[in-house]
């Protein structure tokens, strides 16, 4: 698929998924940071323990080769799009989910993604150094 196709489909993907929902924030507490060897260990372990342990159920999980991120300045919708899979994946994000993840994301080397029905359950994002 080149360039100006994929693109093209996150058009109509953007399109259809705004016409259905307009994203609400999501209040979410964030837990106190954990101790970096159980993170390394969480973060680092294998995929399928990573998945099981983490209690998440995604149909298909890849690489994706673009990421971005939708920011309306005239309403709350706020969108993490990556691009894994042959097709668009989708994540709605709160103003705060959209300040950290967002540039997590775009610093990342490398990001994978777990998602179900094209909607992002995980994210797993690669620095190489």
């Amino acid at each position: 698929m080149s360039e100006e196709e994929i693109f093209e489909e996150l058009e109509a993907k953007s399109k259809e998924l705004y016409e259905k929902v307009t994203a609400k924030p999501i209040e979410v507490e964030v837990p106190a940071e954990p101790d970096l060897e159980q993170a390394m260990k969480a973060v680092y372990g294998e995929e399928p323990h990573l998945v099981q342990i983490l209690g998440i159920a995604a149909a298909a999980s890849g690489t994706a080769t673009y990421a971005l991120v939708d920011y309306s300045f005239t309403s709350n919708v706020r969108t993490l799009w990556a691009y894994a899979g042959g097709g668009w994946r989708n994540r709605a994000l709160s103003e705060g989910q959209v300040a950290g993840i967002a540039e997590i994301v775009m610093k990342a080397d490398r990001l994978d993604i777990w998602w179900s029905d094209s909607r992002i359950n995980f994210a797993r994002c690669w620095k190489k150094y």
